[in-house]
């Protein structure tokens, strides 16, 4: 088997199993769904002995700041004159890594089957 027929094939693999991912994440919101309806309607929490406790959270609000202007801020704070503001704002920069991964992405209207 050549490489080609061999990528193909494991690329044939995970678009079927991707299929059927997003199948079964459809069925999990549609069950989520309902037994929200339900812990709802019980008055938002129920503790199933020895199985689990539901509860509905209420929506909150995430603050975050826009990295770029940030960035942007820092280098008109330092060309400014105002290096210490500058420093106290990049020491609160956070930095994590992430692996490298494969991406797949799709040829649009091309089906695999």
């Amino acid at each position: 088997m050549s490489n080609d027929a061999q990528i193909a094939t494991l690329y044939q693999t995970i678009a079927a199993l991707d299929d059927q991912i997003a199948n079964l994440n459809t069925d999990r919101e549609q069950a989520r769904t309902a037994l929200s309806a339900l812990i709802e309607a019980a008055g938002g929490k129920v503790v199933l002995d020895g199985i689990a406790t539901m509860e509905i959270t209420r929506p909150t609000v995430i603050a975050s700041y826009d990295r770029a202007g940030l960035e942007d801020l820092v280098r008109k704070l330092v060309a400014n004159g105002r290096a210490g503001i500058a420093e106290m704002i990049e020491k609160q920069r956070k930095q994590h890594h992430r692996a490298g991964s494969l991406r797949i992405i799709k040829v649009k209207g091309n089906c695999v089957g």
